[in-house]
């Protein structure tokens, strides 16, 4: 049995355009989601090429840290935890 086989002709009408609209809808969605990937891309390869990715972010401030300005604080098992500024590290102990 079909969905449409209960339903009166003019309800056929409206339920089969309801489903074209979403149709249209999930069609638009999946422009936007390929819009969005695009431009993750190319975000991505714009911070890989500058080199940007593996810059440090400092935990206080949120800016990167250049390399003779890090302070690095690590757990007891020796993994890194926190990156901070020289100045913001300061900043915390007074």
């Amino acid at each position: 049995m079909e969905i449409f086989e209960i339903k009166r002709p003019d309800e056929q009408l409206t339920v089969k355009e309801k489903i074209e609209d979403l149709v249209a809808k999930l069609q638009m969605l999946k422009s936007k989601v390929s819009e969005l990937r695009l431009q993750c891309e190319d975000i991505k390869k714009l911070y890989s090429s500058e080199g940007e990715c593996d810059a440090l972010l400092c935990d206080e401030c949120g800016k990167t840290i250049e390399r003779d300005q890090e302070v690095i604080v690590k757990d007891s098992s020796g993994r890194e935890r926190r990156h901070y500024h020289k100045e913001c590290f300061k900043a915390l102990w007074l």
